[in-house]
């Protein structure tokens, strides 16, 4: 799919309107903060702008991929950035504005939601989630967990992320793809990490 993705699709007259409504990244965020967080209590889902709106239910990725599914049609680029952890992965919507970077995103917690575009480089944005994002499993809030960070541009290899009805399991696919940007590197280390074995987990 091109960056104007949804242009060439058809919709519904539901997401026609919405689309022409949430025409910037504050719209946007406004309609991913009014979605039931999806928990995926029936097991995992990676659900289409469609489904997000049909069911208005997301998880991280789910509000990403619609974020870029509204954004696309204003002329900002398809792409999620995927920000790697030793605990749970967190998925956004990253956009430009004026040259600095900013997000919008879903989260079970306020403070992993969006970014106002104030951020000159992709890892400044990314350190701005890291004093939050401590160890979820743990609870241990002194276990800051984020290690790195990968941009993948969204194309027509992932299949329809605008209005296809079957889950999108080739766009995490695609992350396992992708090297990853070590957010702290050491001296003596290469800065790219590997991606850790086991699937991604959406429920940030």
């Amino acid at each position: 799919m091109t960056p104007e993705a949804t242009k060439n699709l058809s919709l519904t007259p539901e997401e026609e309107c919405l689309i022409q409504t949430c025409d910037n990244p504050d719209t946007v965020q406004s309609f991913l903060d009014g979605l039931e967080y999806n928990w995926e209590p029936t097991g995992p889902t990676l659900r289409s702008f469609r489904r997000v709106v049909r069911d208005r239910v997301a998880h991280c990725m789910e509000g990403a991929l619609s974020a870029a599914a509204f954004l696309s049609h204003h002329g900002y680029p398809a792409q999620l950035l995927c920000m790697e952890a030793r605990d749970i992965d967190h998925i956004v919507f990253p956009f430009q504005k004026k040259g600095l970077w900013g997000s919008v995103a879903q989260s079970r917690d306020v403070h992993l939601k969006g970014r106002d575009p104030v951020h000159k480089t992709l890892r400044d944005l990314v350190l701005s989630y890291h004093p939050h994002y401590w160890n979820y499993w743990t609870g241990d809030r002194n276990d800051l967990t984020l290690r790195g960070f990968a941009l993948l541009p969204l194309t027509q290899n992932h299949g329809d992320w605008v209005t296809g009805e079957e889950d999108l399991w080739s766009i995490e696919d695609g992350f396992y793809q992708l090297p990853y940007q070590a957010l702290f590197p050491a001296p003596e280390q290469n800065q790219f990490l590997s991606r850790r074995d086991g699937g991604i987990d959406w429920i940030s």
